[in-house]
């Protein structure tokens, strides 16, 4: 009887091995890290996986964005609406700025205006699989750093 139990123990230890193994979608091999800062894009090439470990702030960061209209109800006042602008992009996250609306006296609208972000609160790590994309756009003191690793079927 102890002998029964002995094997049924064994079998059910092999199958759980080779039944692990089968759920596997290969090794992961490290390739490089990866630091990104403002105006680099990164895509994650095939055959690899990407492993974002953080995003450091240097200081609160500061976007550069367009005019998009302007109304001028007299000739010294004017309304300023600049666009939202996208300033990092992990996969398919987005984090933009936000709409910017505002007064100019004394002559239109200036061609761009800058402005701080609220800091996006993002939980590390994040993964990304091959053919998707980072970037950092149109904003000052951002770092990301992400490990690259090789997939060894």
């Amino acid at each position: 009887m102890n002998k029964l139990i002995y094997l049924k123990a064994i079998f059910l230890i092999m199958l759980l091995v080779n039944s692990n193994g089968s759920w596997s979608q290969g090794n992961l091999q490290f390739s490089q890290v990866i630091n990104l800062t403002p105006g680099n894009t990164y895509t994650v090439p095939a055959n690899k996986v990407l492993k974002i470990e953080s995003l450091t702030f240097q200081s609160l960061p500061i976007y550069t964005t367009t005019l998009q209209s302007q109304q001028c109800a007299q000739i010294n006042s004017c309304q300023c609406t600049w666009s939202a602008q996208s300033y990092l992009n992990i996969g398919s996250l987005s984090y933009s700025s936000q709409l910017a609306i505002s007064s100019s006296i004394g002559g239109p609208c200036p061609a761009t205006n800058s402005g701080s972000v609220t800091l996006p609160n993002i939980v590390f790590p994040i993964w990304l699989n091959a053919g998707k994309q980072i970037s950092i756009q149109n904003i000052t003191g951002v770092m990301l750093s992400a490990i690259e690793f090789n997939i060894i079927p």
